[in-house]
């Protein structure tokens, strides 16, 4: 019975943590500060604060009151308060940074992601993760995708993951882990002069002391997790709060309580011992960017 309540705690901790995020880049987004925001729901600051974190759940009426004051969309609204029910069920059993086209649950997971990570953790097959991809590269990605983005929607989506690399070198960045398959430093995407420049960022991030970057060399064929893709966040609370984003064709998935976090936390545990080890990683992507014309003197 004991361990049925801790696996409860634990799924209702993960559900406050995405709303109080979620709540929190709201905030952000409107520029209000804590003190204004908190006297709104007739609260001090500090309390506010521990809801934003996770600590304390936001009640529906201080969602509805915060979200009018915020602007939030009358479905995103609809969607905090079944966020928030669903934690209080399984209780009782920066201005700007992340724009109103981000849906809730990425908003969230990209909140959470800026402020309460202490690891990251991300697997990639044909893509440069995305913590270290340069403009010229991305840029490229959402022109050749296919679905014919308008360019004020790509500049849209540069502003958005330029806002995401940022936690690479925050002070108390988090640690950042990532295994990329050897075919995306293979990929010409957008021809050598891209591919150089973005290989030379990615061995540059090698150096940084909060990375690790593992290659999955080609040579190795067939491996753990062939067709995932995904990136983990893991917190200081414990490995049942983590939450882990995963790839779809058209948008991401989520999974945050255990066992499917599990399941990540072990493909990750297969993906990196079978890759390349660090040094031998940062060697295959310079090997990489001289194929494309990049001087490894």
């Amino acid at each position: 019975m004991a361990a049925k309540v801790t696996k409860t705690n634990d799924d209702a901790i993960a559900q406050r943590r995405q709303v109080g995020a979620a709540m929190r880049s709201y905030r952000k987004e409107a520029g209000m500060d804590r003190e204004v925001t908190a006297a709104v729901i007739g609260l001090a600051g500090p309390t506010l604060t521990r809801k934003e974190s996770g600590d304390v759940q936001f009640s529906r009426a201080q969602i509805e009151k915060l979200a009018e004051a915020y602007g939030v969309p009358d479905n995103e609204v609809a969607m905090l308060i079944e966020l928030a029910r669903e934690g209080r069920a399984r209780t009782r059993s920066r201005s700007g940074e992340f724009p109103m086209f981000v849906p809730l649950k990425d908003r969230a997971f990209l909140e959470l992601e800026q402020r309460d990570a202490i690891e990251i953790m991300t697997v990639t097959l044909l893509v440069i993760p995305v913590y270290f991809q340069t403009e010229a590269y991305m840029r490229t990605l959402w022109k050749r995708n296919g679905e014919l983005t308008s360019e004020q929607r790509i500049n849209e989506l540069v502003r958005l993951r330029k806002t995401r690399q940022r936690v690479v070198t925050k002070p108390a960045a988090p640690k950042i882990r990532a295994v990329v398959h050897e075919a995306a430093l293979r990929l010409p995407v957008g021809g050598p002069e891209v591919m150089r420049e973005q290989l030379s960022a990615l061995a540059r991030a090698c150096e940084l002391p909060n990375v690790e970057i593992q290659v999955q060399a080609t040579e190795a064929g067939a491996f753990p997790g062939i067709e995932t893709t995904f990136t983990l966040l893991r917190f200081g609370d414990g490995a049942a709060k983590d939450v882990a984003q995963v790839a779809g064709y058209d948008e991401p998935f989520y999974r945050d309580r255990e066992p499917g976090t599990q399941v990540y936390r072990d493909a990750w545990d297969r993906r990196r011992v079978a890759a390349l080890d660090l040094q031998e990683s940062k060697d295959r992507i310079l090997e990489a960017a001289a194929d494309f014309g990049l001087s490894r003197a």
